[in-house]
């Protein structure tokens, strides 16, 4: 493992804060996660991301599964090996069986989910990976599955708010979870 480049050090006067924020997630995920503790050096931000991940634990459409998978992929495509390892252990935990994920990894469309969160997923990967490639075509395949477009772009939204920090934790050096221990 990589020693990190930067530490999760609050700013002077904000440590009770950051602390609060992160109990929070401690209390809904059962750990802090590394990239949470490393937003503590920006409050704000941290503040903002916890109150984004807390809408999507209780998204009305989008569930753990599909948002993990998302995730994943995403990340086994950008080689970040903190979230490629942290995904694999939350769906292993729901009772995915680890060699379907990885051969997800080469075949997204292999992925273990029902068929209607895999079109969701094709599609996101697509809007997040190769945007340019995106058609109305592709969208219609989505509505035709039930898909809506608010549905759509909360998973876009989410894969790519997830992708920018697996950007953050990879050029900080963050890579498994208890990097700051």
């Amino acid at each position: 493992m990589n020693t990190p480049l930067m530490q999760p050090t609050p700013p002077v006067g904000q440590e009770e804060a950051v602390e609060k924020m992160l109990a929070g997630a401690n209390e809904i995920m059962g750990f802090i996660p590394d990239p949470l503790l490393l937003m503590g050096v920006s409050p704000n931000i941290l503040a903002e991301f916890t109150e984004f991940l807390g809408y999507y634990e209780t998204h009305p459409r989008l569930n753990s599964n599909l948002l993990a998978m998302m995730r994943y992929l995403v990340a086994a495509k950008n080689d970040c090996k903190y979230c490629v390892t942290t995904s694999e252990g939350i769906m292993i935990e729901n009772g995915m069986d680890l060699d379907d994920l990885r051969s997800a990894q080469e075949d997204p469309s292999s992925a273990p989910l029902p068929e209607k969160e895999k079109v969701l997923l094709m599609l996101v990967l697509k809007m997040v990976l190769n945007s340019d490639e995106v058609e109305a075509a592709d969208l219609e395949i989505a509505y035709a599955d039930g898909w809506e477009d608010r549905d759509i772009y909360e998973a876009a939204n989410y894969t790519v708010r997830n992708y920018a920090v697996d950007l953050l934790l990879k050029a900080l050096k963050v890579d498994g979870q208890g990097a700051f221990n």
